[in-house]
């Protein structure tokens, strides 16, 4: 029986082979390894912050626009709309993250259109001789109070946006 001879390339692949099998490592004696606490006084415990989101704006009268048709309403808005008003039409054409874009036409001839922003209770008022003003905020940054009927005038108010909704108050006089 003869014994097949390698190549010298399989020869230095089996030497290596065994030469790696063979050559381990021992703990055997060696020093035990160690964990490294540092001192109580130390540590910097961990904090947990949670921020609560404020309770959504509910609307006085929720989606029922019908509600309008007398002058005054609270209602939510989460799409496109026309809402027949005492006095004119309220084209609500844009429900938006931030606001709604509104079109309004008064009976006389008056209104206008634009967009409502704001979280503080953006007012604004349409007078029946045509044009408007509006107001945004409070100087300190409250919410301001619902307005008040007034003749000859339409106020709109973006009272709160949550979900994709937004609340408006509408009041005429």
């Amino acid at each position: 029986m003869s014994i097949p001879r390698l190549s010298w390339r399989a020869g230095c692949a089996l030497f290596a082979a065994l030469l790696a099998a063979g050559c381990g490592s021992s703990l055997e004696g060696a020093a035990p390894a160690t964990t490294t606490v540092p001192p109580a006084d130390t540590v910097v415990p961990s904090t947990t912050t949670t921020t609560t989101a404020p309770p959504p704006v509910i609307a006085a009268d929720g989606t029922n626009y019908a509600a309008c048709a007398d002058g005054t309403c609270e209602i939510s808005l989460s799409q496109p709309v026309n809402i027949t008003l005492n006095g004119g039409t309220l084209a609500v054409t844009s429900v938006n993250p931030d606001g709604i874009d509104i079109d309004l036409s008064l009976d006389n001839g008056g209104g206008g259109n634009g967009t409502l922003k704001g979280t503080c209770g953006a007012i604004f008022r349409f007078h029946s001789g045509g044009g408007g003003d509006g107001r945004f905020c409070n100087p300190d940054g409250s919410v301001l109070p619902p307005p008040e009927p007034e003749p000859g005038v339409v106020a709109l108010q973006l009272v709160g946006l949550s979900d994709g909704a937004a609340v408006l108050r509408v009041v005429s006089g």
